[in-house]
């Protein structure tokens, strides 16, 4: 515990180290490192970057912006392939997929994408609910879905110059349980001769802000998860009795490994629905929980993503 509290609130990350000394102390054991820390931003860093994104599996991550500029139409997501159509990628995805794929990130391609996204009336606007957006991300294997709307608007003329302003608004979901991530806003400005050029170089300006204070807002909290604990939700099938149900979190409590508190969400008809605060991660608890007796009833997993399990309890 002492070391998940310092390794989540170090102002800073841990770029290497070396064991110094390992000496056994009665029935403690004392190690001491020599550290490397970092006390810049952790988005600055390309190699800790990578570093981050390989220990949470890489999370593979699909832009849902719409945008409109100046005197046009909604330029979206949705009119990709899905209906015969076929648009550039708007300004502000583009300016988010550059940003996020030179730092390493794992980036769904919009046409492919658009290809396996069944796109209904319903989702056909500018502000998807968080479940629209899992809806959407899930179709297309996404971990996190980045969704938002982007628009520019005309503030005048400066010298015979067109002056514009752009606002943005962007959150980054987890598909698997619809928990924020992250949530940015951002403005940008710009004159031009051409209303339309200032409209999106205003856009691109917003954008740009906006996928750095996104990155940044992630990667913290992916550090922390791996620096702490994350927390994972649960659903098991099958109890026969609420005895048994409370027998399986009393494994879970003292058997398993990395589970630091747990809490019950329902009960109902066999099925429960808990959260757990981890050490590991899903997989690792997955295979923790394949391999753990829990006397009269077996569990098979089902089902598992980065942040759920899906476990199903049968009698021996």
């Amino acid at each position: 515990m002492i070391s998940d509290r310092i390794l989540s609130q170090t102002k800073g990350y841990i770029r290497r180290y070396n064991i110094v000394s390992e000496i056994p102390e009665g029935n403690l054991y004392r190690v001491t490192i020599s550290a490397e820390v970092s006390l810049g931003k952790l988005s600055d860093d390309l190699s800790a970057i990578i570093v981050v994104l390989d220990q949470i599996n890489k999370p593979r991550t699909m832009l849902l912006i719409a945008e409109q500029n100046i005197g046009e139409e909604v330029v979206a997501w949705w009119l990709d392939g899905a209906h015969g159509q076929s648009t550039d990628m708007a300004v502000t995805e583009t300016v988010f997929m550059d940003k996020f794929t030179e730092k390493g990130f794992e980036m769904i391609d919009q046409q492919v994408a658009a290809q396996e996204v069944k796109v209904t009336g319903a989702y056909r606007v500018q502000n998807l609910s968080t479940e629209q957006a899992r809806t959407l991300g899930n179709q297309a294997d996404a971990e996190v879905v980045i969704v938002g709307k982007a628009f520019s608007k005309l503030q005048g003329s400066v010298g015979g110059l067109k002056s514009a302003q752009a606002d943005l608004t962007a959150r980054a979901v987890r598909t698997d349980n619809g928990r924020v991530l992250a949530s940015v806003s951002s403005h940008g400005a710009a004159v031009h001769l051409s209303e339309i050029t200032a409209g999106n170089e205003a856009l691109k300006k917003a954008a740009a802000d906006a996928a750095e204070q996104m990155m940044t807002k992630i990667l913290a909290q992916y550090s922390k998860e791996i620096g702490g604990s994350r927390s994972i939700g649960i659903t098991i099938k099958g109890f026969t009795s609420k005895t048994q149900f409370v027998k399986f979190k009393d494994v879970l409590r003292s058997q398993v490994r990395g589970i630091k508190n747990l809490h019950e969400r329902s009960f109902s008809n066999g099925t429960a629905r808990i959260s757990v605060d981890s050490k590991n991660s899903a997989q690792i608890l997955s295979d923790e929980l394949c391999l753990k007796d829990f006397g009269t009833f077996a569990v098979e997993v089902t089902s598992s993503s980065a942040n759920s399990l899906e476990l199903m309890v049968t009698p021996k």
